[in-house]
């Protein structure tokens, strides 16, 4: 049995925009039949192009089976990050090809000159025993393609010896490469949540993850789909916030090539890359008014229409969607329909958020510390003082903003003890207003005062307050008071006659 590796890079599925020159992985088919073909592709970028390639090369080989592996870095020009990843996911793969009889090959030419030198290693040094395939376009090959196999033996290449080449028991699970970010809690509230998605996850419905801004929502769905029976296809995740609206038709559904200026070639759209697998709809509440009744007949029928087309594609998908805002308002206000909150919503996981799990935020902190130490090779910590206000700060940015103060923090200290000096300026400000608070003087009338009623106004001003600073947002102006939203908006409206 011949099999392939190759990464997807830019220059695929196409070398030019008209889809005129195929690019590397698809003039490579050209050339050779292979009777497997392992398509290793970087995120839900990349898919899409994938897919492409998948089906072309069907086209053009008929007896030729395409598989898709996802393997996503931080940085695709680190090195160590790069090689780490790409050994772990093709050894996975190669782990279970490893009694069928056959030759593996390894095309260079796509990716970043470290993916390209990941390659050359694994297989230089025998941790992936295969042949080295290098095109060679026709420009520089005398006006015809041409591939060459690298030599590793003629002499002239030196040897490469490499220690633990073995993958960790507990990495052995096929195309979860992608997944490198660890789960962190002891917290029931936050147990209980992972031990429902676990379950939901074995049934083929549609689950809706609600929970503040960085709880962790894209890291519950990607639980979902890799305990799911979808776990060896492609997971696509879609930020609906960040796409444009004049876009989001074709990003979703595809477009036929001239359906539009600039729709120079067909496109497939992210519903078709995930044929078979899960797409994620993050942020599902921003999805723009006239595309919801198009997203409610994929969820119904299964079928998609691709902009400029009549037909119909049939599509085996499963939808996970997650959002921090209040659908049902958004509902009432006629911004989001009815009828595809129920589609989406046949289960729902509410994740809490940090100030709600105490025993997890030691945790996270020493998680992230030590994550920065094994990445940079340092051995920083976090000095007594800062630990605390670490653990006192309520958090309103979640897992994200806790993350993201520790990497600062690290960064920022010049030696290996990392002080309260160096604690993001929302942090200090927390504790400075606390300070202020507890150093309010107190002064109470001859006659008395009635003391509920005083401080029903106070916690009313309080509101008011919040809301003004964050433009009437009741989320953000939530956070503010380190309140959760649906807490806030209740008691704004029932204790203080707000709207």
């Amino acid at each position: 049995m011949e099999i392939l590796f190759s990464l997807i890079g830019n220059r695929d599925p196409y070398s030019d925009p008209e889809g005129a020159e195929p690019g590397p992985v698809l003039s490579l088919l050209q050339q050779r039949t292979f009777d497997r073909v392992y398509l290793f592709y970087t995120g839900s970028a990349y898919l899409e192009r994938a897919r492409t390639v998948e089906e072309a090369g069907i086209a053009l080989s008929k007896g030729t089976k395409f598989l898709l592996a996802n393997v996503e870095f931080d940085s695709s020009a680190d090195y160590e990050e790069v090689f780490g990843k790409l050994k772990s996911a093709a050894l996975q793969i190669a782990d279970t090809i490893r009694s069928v009889p056959h030759t593996l090959s390894v095309l260079l030419d796509p990716g970043t000159p470290q993916m390209q030198t990941a390659w050359f290693l694994l297989v230089r040094s025998g941790v992936l025993p295969a042949r080295l395939l290098q095109g060679v376009p026709a420009r520089f090959a005398g006006g015809a393609y041409r591939v060459k196999e690298v030599k590793l033996d003629s002499g002239v290449l030196p040897e490469v010896r490499m220690t633990g080449t073995e993958v960790p028991e507990t990495q052995r699970r096929w195309f979860t490469a992608a997944t490198s970010a660890d789960v962190i809690g002891v917290d029931p509230a936050f147990t209980d949540v992972l031990s429902q998605a676990a379950r939901v996850a074995q049934y083929d419905i549609s689950v809706l993850i609600r929970g503040e801004t960085g709880t962790g929502k894209g890291l519950i769905a990607r639980i979902i789909h890799e305990s799911s029976e979808r776990q060896n296809q492609p997971f696509v995740p879609l930020n609906c916030a960040a796409i444009s609206p004049a876009l989001v038709e074709s990003e979703l559904f595809g477009h036929a090539k001239g359906a539009f200026t600039g729709a120079s070639a067909e496109r497939l759209g992210l519903f078709r890359s995930a044929d078979g697998g899960t797409i994620f709809l993050d942020e599902v509440g921003d999805l723009p008014p006239d595309i919801q009744p198009k997203l409610l007949r994929v969820l119904e029928d299964r079928t998609i229409v691709p902009v400029g087309e009549d037909r119909e594609i049939t599509v085996d998908i499963r939808v996970l969607a997650a959002t921090n805002r209040n659908l049902e308002e958004l509902i009432d206000s006629g911004t989001f329909r009815r009828d595809l909150y129920e589609r989406l919503n046949q289960f729902t996981l509410a994740l809490p958020p940090l100030r709600d799990r105490p025993d997890d935020v030691p945790l996270l902190v020493r998680h992230y510390v030590e994550e920065w130490n094994q990445r940079y090779h340092e051995s920083k910590s976090i000095d007594d003082e800062a630990t605390s206000m670490l653990l006192q700060y309520p958090w309103p940015g979640n897992v994200r903003e806790l993350s993201n103060a520790i990497r600062g923090m690290c960064a920022a200290s010049m030696g290996s003890i990392v002080g309260a000096n160096l604690l993001p300026q929302a942090i200090l400000s927390h504790f400075n207003r606390k300070s202020e608070v507890a150093d309010l003087s107190v002064n109470i009338p001859k006659e008395g005062v009635n003391l509920r009623a005083y401080m029903h106004r106070i916690e009313g001003e309080f509101y008011r307050a919040a809301l003004d600073l964050a433009d009437g947002n009741g989320e953000q102006a939530a956070r503010l008071l380190g309140l959760n939203g649906p807490a806030f908006r209740k008691a704004w409206k029932e204790r203080f006659g707000g709207e």
